[in-house]
């Protein structure tokens, strides 16, 4: 059922992703071999390893622990769905924005949060890069699922989406997990159809819309977070705008498409889709790290010639 959920959004995602192929959205190098490749590797490691470990990791450990536990909530599903809908979204998305928010954060004081930030860093660094490296990459919908190997494995929202479908809340997950990766892949289409609304001549209609943009996450403000700049750490969350405004303070509104998209790459990034989405070292991230790697890569570079 997981499985066939996951299938549901990709497809929508290969849809989207053959319009903006056709529309142009992926020509003069605003899309790369490499960034199909990767879009191609994070789906099928997705889909095929991470999301099936973590399931089968969570009924071994909840059944084991918990005997008897599967199935235990389908009577609150039967009973009270659309109530245990919304508090299952609303709880999930803030896991994730809280998470996603870390790993954008500035670096923790605790000698051991830094390594986890570290490896979430890591993990997500491969959502953020776009194109090649002569800035003209742009966000694609095949980012949606594009992250580094352990991504899936350390994000907690989706261990509670898992949960939830083990002790029964079935149709509460389809419903809900649903939602949200559509939602999710349509913030990542190269078509920003809230700039008609907030650029609008009405002035009522770019009020509503710059209303609407504090309780749910559209394309632009998306398209943001994935920028190069102060906004690619703003607007967390994937599809609860709210959280960004009034727990986060990480909300921003733009009413324009960003001017460059995605994170300065190193050359190994921009040459190996393997190198990018396996990367473990998670030392680069800590303090110093980057530099301490850069010398490295100029000293073996320097040897080599």
């Amino acid at each position: 059922m997981d499985q066939q959920l996951t299938a549901f959004v990709t497809v929508f995602i290969i849809l989207t992703a053959i319009w903006e192929l056709v529309a142009g959205r992926t020509r003069d190098g605003k899309k790369t071999r490499q960034d199909w490749k990767i879009a191609f590797l994070a789906t099928f490691m997705m889909v095929a390893v991470q999301r099936p470990l973590v399931l089968l990791l969570l009924t071994l450990g909840l059944s084991r622990l918990f005997p008897g536990s599967a199935g235990s909530l389908a009577w609150l599903e039967a009973q009270y769905f659309w109530p245990t809908l919304i508090v299952f979204f609303c709880i999930e998305e803030l896991i994730h924005g809280a998470f996603h928010l870390f790993a954008h954060s500035r670096r923790p004081k605790n000698r051991f949060l830094q390594w986890v930030q570290a490896f979430y860093k890591m993990s997500h660094r491969p959502h953020h890069l776009a194109g090649g490296q002569d800035n003209k990459g742009q966000l694609s919908v095949t980012q949606t699922f594009v992250n580094g190997w352990a991504w899936w494995l350390i994000m907690p929202n989706y261990t509670f989406q898992l949960v939830c479908l083990y002790l029964g809340l079935v149709e509460v997950f389809l419903v809900g997990t649903a939602i949200k990766g559509i939602w999710a892949a349509q913030t990542h289409v190269n078509w920003n159809w809230d700039l008609y609304f907030h650029n609008h001549q009405w002035a009522w209609v770019r009020k509503t819309m710059w209303a609407l943009a504090h309780v749910l996450t559209f394309p632009t403000q998306h398209h943001h977070h994935h920028s190069r700049g102060p906004n690619s750490a703003k607007n967390v969350t994937s599809t609860l705008a709210i959280y960004d405004w009034l727990i986060f303070g990480t909300l921003a509104i733009e009413k324009q498409k960003p001017d460059v998209y995605g994170w300065r790459q190193k050359d190994d990034e921009a040459n190996s889709v393997l190198k990018r989405y396996f990367f473990w070292d998670v030392r680069q991230y800590m303090r110093g790290g980057a530099a301490k790697a850069k010398k490295k890569r100029e000293e073996k570079l320097a040897k080599a010639a």
